[in-house]
């Protein structure tokens, strides 16, 4: 009798399993199968690897035209501000560089090298953050010791506080006081140049 009992539990515990199987396959030839289509993103990885490469594909007719023309580009600001900072660390004499990221703005506060003069120095600084942000940024430079504090004053601020654009304006002209580099105020254009490219490229070093 009890043969006979655990032998239906057998054969229950056997399609079960075999059940799953069919369903894994099943599942993991509809995610290929949407790869292969592009019904999604093709190979989007939501958790990419240490040192991966980012790879993103999409066909027109996947998106929604009318909302890609109203959709904001959004950056990580803070992400941004880290990054730029750190690049113009890269180059000798360097010290101490503040970076504030804001919805179209980029504020820089650095510490001149000794052994360059303001204008190359401002032009240094200012390129380096052009190459390294969406061409709609502006970027505005200063080696005036008060524009560190100044840019912090507003470190932990939103583009929705109150007289937030006022405060940024005020500081910007302040800090146009300073030297601004070569780029032109009106060329959103990026140079091609910058700590993030060869070193062959990177203005104001020696080779």
């Amino acid at each position: 009798m009890k043969k006979l009992t655990i032998l239906p539990i057998l054969l229950a515990c056997l399609f079960m399993i075999t059940g799953c199987n069919e369903t894994t396959d099943r599942e993991e030839e509809t995610r290929d199968g949407d790869t292969l289509n592009g019904n999604a993103m093709d190979n989007y990885n939501d958790q990419p690897l240490e040192g991966q490469v980012g790879y993103v594909r999409f066909k027109k007719d996947q998106l929604d035209q009318e909302a890609e023309k109203n959709r904001d580009i959004k950056v990580n600001r803070e992400q941004m501000a880290d990054m730029i900072t750190r690049m113009i660390l890269r180059y000798d004499g360097f010290e101490d560089v503040a970076t504030l990221v804001t919805d179209n703005e980029i504020l820089v506060a650095y510490q001149p090298p000794n052994n360059h003069d303001r204008e190359q120095a401002a032009d240094m600084v200012q390129k380096t953050a052009y190459s390294l942000v969406p061409s709609f940024y502006h970027v505005f430079v200063s080696d005036n010791p008060a524009s560190f504090g100044d840019i912090q004053s507003v470190s932990t601020s939103t583009v929705y506080d109150e007289q937030y654009t006022e405060v940024i304006d005020s500081i910007i002209k302040k800090m146009k006081k300073s030297p601004q580099g070569k780029v032109p105020e009106n060329d959103s254009d990026q140079p091609n140049e910058g700590p993030n490219m060869g070193s062959d490229d990177r203005p104001g070093t020696e080779t």
